[in-house]
C-alpha cells in the first residue's frame, strides 16, 4: 500500500507545472493559452494565486509548491514601472531547488517577449536558454510545447488552439458567474482545466 502510495506520488508530481507569471489583465490571453497547452500535453498548472499561508508565510508555501512540481516555467515579460520583482525572484527559487536537491530532478524554463532582453535585464541568466513569445498566445503554445513536448505526442500548436478557442468563448460567463473580473482566481482556473481536459477527449476522439 504505502509503495503505491508512493508511485501515485510521484506520478502527480512529474505531471505538475509550476507557473511563474504576471497576474496582469494584458496578459490573461496569454495565460490560458498556456494552461491550455499543458492540459494538452497531460500536464496539471499549479499557480500561487489565492495560496493561503496556513500561518508560515507565502514563501514557504511557494517553496512548498515549487517541490512539488517536476517542472517550472519562469516569465520574466513583465519589464516596466512599477519593477515587477516576484517572477525573477520566484526563478532565483527554482535556481536553488534545482541546485540544492538535484535528486528531485526539478527544471525550470525561462519564457521572455523580447529576444536578448534578459542580457540586460537579468545578466547572470546569460548561458541558460530561453523561449521567446512575444507575448503572443501561439508563440507562448508553441514555447510549451517546445520545452514539455515530446516526439511521441506529436501535438502541434493548431491543436492546442482548437482548445484555446473554445476556452476563450467561456472566460466572460465564467468570470460573470463566479462574480469576479480576473481569470487569476482559482475557481476559473479549476473551471478552465476542467473544460479542456473534456475538450482534450473531444479531440482525441474526432482525430
Amino acid at each position: 500500500m504505502a509503495k503505491a502510495k508512493r508511485a501515485s506520488a510521484a506520478v502527480q508530481r512529474s505531471q505538475k507545472v509550476f507557473l511563474n507569471f504576471p497576474y496582469d489583465k494584458s496578459y490573461e490571453d496569454v495565460f490560458l493559452g498556456l494552461v491550455c497547452a499543458l492540459v494538452m500535453l497531460g500536464r496539471t498548472p499549479v499557480v500561487t494565486f489565492d495560496l493561503p499561508d496556513h500561518g508560515q508565510g507565502r514563501l514557504k508555501r511557494i517553496w512548498d509548491l515549487l517541490q512539488e512540481c517536476a517542472a517550472s516555467i519562469h516569465d520574466l515579460s513583465a519589464v516596466g514601472v512599477p519593477v515587477r520583482f516576484n517572477m525573477p525572484f520566484e526563478l532565483g527559487l527554482a535556481c536553488g531547488l534545482q541546485r540544492s536537491k538535484p535528486h528531485t530532478g526539478h527544471r525550470f524554463f525561462i519564457f521572455e517577449a523580447k529576444r536578448n532582453r534578459l542580457d540586460y535585464t537579468t545578466s547572470d541568466l546569460k548561458g541558460i536558454d530561453h523561449r521567446v513569445h512575444g507575448r503572443a498566445v501561439t508563440g507562448a503554445i508553441n514555447a510549451v510545447l517546445e520545452v514539455l513536448g515530446s516526439s511521441q505526442q506529436q501535438i502541434t500548436a493548431e491543436d492546442v488552439l482548437w482548445i484555446y478557442r473554445r476556452l476563450k468563448r467561456i472566460v466572460q460567463g465564467l468570470k460573470r458567474r463566479h462574480r469576479v473580473q480576473s481569470i487569476y482566481r482559482r475557481v476559473i482556473l479549476n473551471d478552465l482545466v476542467e473544460a479542456a481536459l473534456v475538450l482534450r477527449s473531444v479531440f482525441a476522439q474526432k482525430t
